[in-house]
């Protein structure tokens, strides 16, 4: 863990070499990704409610799913690029390193521009728990931070599942990016609002209504519409890290089958 923050601290500071270049990423991001919610809140413009939530309690959905998603961008980098290292044959040289291949990888990118995504996400955040009516507890408030953590988790977990996919095919990054930047979008509205087939897929196999709904109904204080019990909320920390140990196996499984690229 040590040599892990000595090389993301190299990183950083060699971003940080071009401050001019590294804001205005940063503002770009910020701007960009502050467009996704714009949207929600444009639909809101002509609709009062959507199946009981209100602007402020989707808001709370967004900013938890947008949050975590930021974080694991912080960390998961490498894993998101990781098909160029399939490619064109580099991964070889990260096997004959003395060190995890894992955490090579894991290393290997950290960029500080996404600040500007995850303070957007923040934002939101901040102003949903504000505006929702959220009555707090010493309970809640050590719970908000525990789910954002349990959500950076889960979306990692996804993501080196879906750069394990690459030691057999690069073609299905497109497919895995469903459930990460399109699970993200998923996961900023109600599950309710689904059809069944597609609630008890994202609760049951890639669970993400664990990442923001159910955290959420348990911050509103609201009963599940679907009719699943209020202790779910607190599944979210094992689930998540659960799915990230399978990404894990996954990903040693793959390891120990990769063959090169034949070049």
């Amino acid at each position: 863990m040590g040599l892990y923050l000595r090389l993301v601290g190299a990183r950083m500071r060699g971003q940080m070499q071009y401050r001019l270049s590294f804001l205005l990423e940063t503002v770009t991001q910020f701007f960009a990704t502050f467009l996704d919610f714009l949207t929600v809140y444009f639909i809101f413009n002509r609709i009062p409610s959507l199946r009981g939530w209100s602007l402020p309690e989707i808001a709370l959905l967004y900013g938890l799913a947008a949050t975590a998603f930021a974080l694991e961008e912080f960390i998961g980098r490498g894993f998101d690029i990781f098909q160029t290292k399939v490619v064109s044959g580099e991964f070889d040289r990260v096997l004959i390193r003395p060190w995890s291949t894992f955490f090579q990888i894991l290393a290997e990118e950290f960029p500080l521009r996404r600040v500007g995504r995850l303070g957007q996400g923040l934002l939101v955040l901040a102003w949903a728990v504000r505006s929702a009516g959220v009555h707090w507890t010493w309970i809640k408030a050590l719970y908000v931070p525990v789910v954002l953590v349990s959500g950076c988790l889960f979306y990692l977990a996804l993501i080196i599942a879906q750069a394990t996919s690459c030691f057999w095919t690069v073609q299905a990054v497109e497919f895995a990016n469903i459930f990460t930047y399109g699970g993200t979008q998923m996961a900023s509205y109600p599950l309710e609002i689904y059809a069944d087939w597609f609630r008890k897929f994202f609760t049951f196999v890639v669970p993400l209504a664990f990442v923001s709904y159910y955290p959420a109904l348990y911050l509103l204080g609201k009963p599940d519409p679907l009719g699943f019990p209020a202790w779910f909320a607190f599944l979210t920390p094992p689930v998540c890290v659960g799915t990230l140990g399978l990404a894990m196996a996954f990903w040693r499984y793959g390891v120990r089958r990769y063959q090169s690229t034949g070049s």
